[in-house]
């Protein structure tokens, strides 16, 4: 089972990175995958590349770390932020008239349990 856990982390990691380095590479078919049509123009683009590329890239840095080093911390800190990012996007459904983003935060979810079941499996070892 904790092998299962270990692959299923580390592919997430990848998938992870691989979306980091999208939004670098090809960032108007990063954003199409996330409802992102238009890419602003300016510091806009700097920053939409920069912080979103960034966040999708640490967040499979430390999924990897995490299922490398078997180090409670690394397990909380994607967590974490995909836990923010779910509340968040219901602020914004809530306060701003965004669409209610039901599939990403459905795997944001399940992502967070998959981290905390990990790390609890594995610190108990």
């Amino acid at each position: 089972m904790n092998r299962l856990l270990v692959v299923l982390n580390t592919i997430n990691g990848v998938i992870f990175i691989i979306l980091g380095l999208l939004w670098v590479i090809s960032p108007y078919e990063a954003g199409a995958n996330f409802g992102i049509l238009e890419i602003p123009e300016g510091l806009g683009r700097s920053s939409l590349i920069g912080d979103v590329g960034s966040y999708f890239f640490c967040i499979g840095v430390m999924m990897i770390l995490a299922v490398y080093t078997l180090r409670d911390i690394w397990f909380y800190a994607p967590a974490m932020l995909l836990g923010f990012t779910a509340l968040f996007r219901v602020i914004s459904w809530l306060a701003h008239d965004a669409t209610f983003a039901t599939q990403f935060i459905i795997i944001e979810i399940l992502l967070i349990i998959l981290l905390l079941v990990t790390s609890k499996r594995m610190s108990s070892k």
